[in-house]
């Protein structure tokens, strides 16, 4: 009987925990798509591209949206049964309260499981496929939009003209460029017989580069002076992806596994910047992604047992609102967090304590709270 009380628990749970997590992840996905919408409508690509990218953001929201989903999915649950008087029931008929939360922390500790092996390796895998499609998109991609006889202007302060091409515009005749840098005040119009795109990719830090080459044309510029220069050239390099685009979607840390990130832990910052060209910032970045994926895991399963707590005495006394109480226990344990972090990047706290001690602090909440449920029928 008490079997079959908590898989019926556990399914009550199941349920609102899965549409929870589908509503945060479209939710959160919602906010990436509007910063690719750009890339996506401009650039010819295929509707399985388009899936398989959405799906590569999707899968690293997953241990954002898994916390919050549960947290909620618990309160809702436990209200709902405390609402209908089947928690009083199931009180009544000897269970306990560490029977009753038992099928939530077993379904919380699964789900921690799952969380914590997707962070090792899966999800590092995903943001490097997300970004290999990415740099495709901003570089390699823009090919499939130079097309012969029409103006091409996908890339900013470059106008390009050619009046044949080959196929994605590897090969251009009569190529005309107008470059204008915003920054430098300058612009230069740039005629040539003929010209080539080169497209390399650095397999170590997933950067792909994307060159002109022109041959035998002039170039005719404007400086922030206003004068008029003219050089004629046989051979003229222009780099396209050096300083057009910024890669402005993911970092680095975050395409590390979770072994490559530990072994970050043990160098220097120079050692760091040698093997993986970190700057400071990615090198805290790097330290605090590690620890925070062991959080990601561990959270899951107290803001289950605090939304038990929540749950239960919501629906007991006076005051309902265990939805508020939560909103509050979350503003709390984020604005708490993100101080912390703060802190620890300017080498103030150590960046474990940044991590785990708001997690601490809910837990002690949640003690509080689950104290409370011993009360008299």
């Amino acid at each position: 009987m008490r079997l079959l009380l908590q898989r019926y628990l556990a399914a009550q749970f199941i349920m609102p925990m899965v549409v929870s997590t589908v509503f945060f992840i479209c939710f959160l996905l919602t906010f990436e798509l509007f910063r690719l919408t750009e890339l996506l409508v401009t650039r010819d690509i295929s509707i399985l591209f388009t899936l398989g990218l959405i799906g590569n953001i999707a899968l690293t929201f997953v241990p954002l949206s898994l916390p919050i989903a549960v947290f909620f999915s618990t309160i809702y649950c436990l209200n709902r049964l405390s609402g209908d008087s089947e928690y009083i029931a199931m009180r009544a008929s000897g269970l306990t309260k560490q029977r009753i939360l038992l099928p939530f922390l077993l379904v919380a500790a699964l789900l921690s499981f799952s969380v914590y092996h997707l962070n090792q390796s899966l999800i590092p895998l995903s943001n490097k496929n997300f970004k290999r499609k990415v740099n495709y998109l901003t570089s390699s991609g823009l090919l499939a939009g130079i097309k012969p006889g029409q103006f091409f202007t996908l890339i900013p302060g470059l106008t390009l003209f050619a009046t044949n091409s080959t196929k994605y515009g590897r090969n251009l005749d009569e190529v005309f460029l107008h470059v204008k840098q915003e920054k430098k005040q300058e612009e230069k119009i740039i005629f040539a017989k003929r010209g080539e795109l080169v497209f390399e990719r650095d397999p170590n830090s997933l950067t792909e580069k994307l060159t002109l080459t022109l041959f035998d044309g002039n170039i005719i510029g404007q400086d922030s002076k206003k004068d008029i220069e003219k050089i004629l050239f046989s051979k003229y390099i222009f780099p396209v992806t050096q300083s057009q685009f910024q890669d402005r979607f993911s970092v680095k840390e975050t395409m590390l596994s979770s072994h490559e990130l530990e072994a970050v832990l043990k160098m220097t910052f120079q050692e760091a910047k040698k093997i993986y060209n970190f700057n400071e910032k990615e090198f805290f970045n790097a330290r605090y992604e590690y620890w925070n994926r062991k959080n990601g895991a561990l959270i899951i399963f107290i803001f289950c047992f605090l939304g038990f707590t929540l749950g239960v005495t919501g629906n007991r006394g006076k005051g309902k609102n265990a939805g508020l109480t939560g909103i509050m226990c979350l503003i709390i344990y984020y604005a708490l967090f993100f101080s912390l972090v703060s802190l620890a990047n300017k080498n103030k706290i150590p960046v474990q304590l940044a991590v785990f001690f708001p997690g601490l602090i809910l837990t002690a909440i949640g003690i509080r709270f689950y104290r409370k449920l011993d009360w008299q029928s």
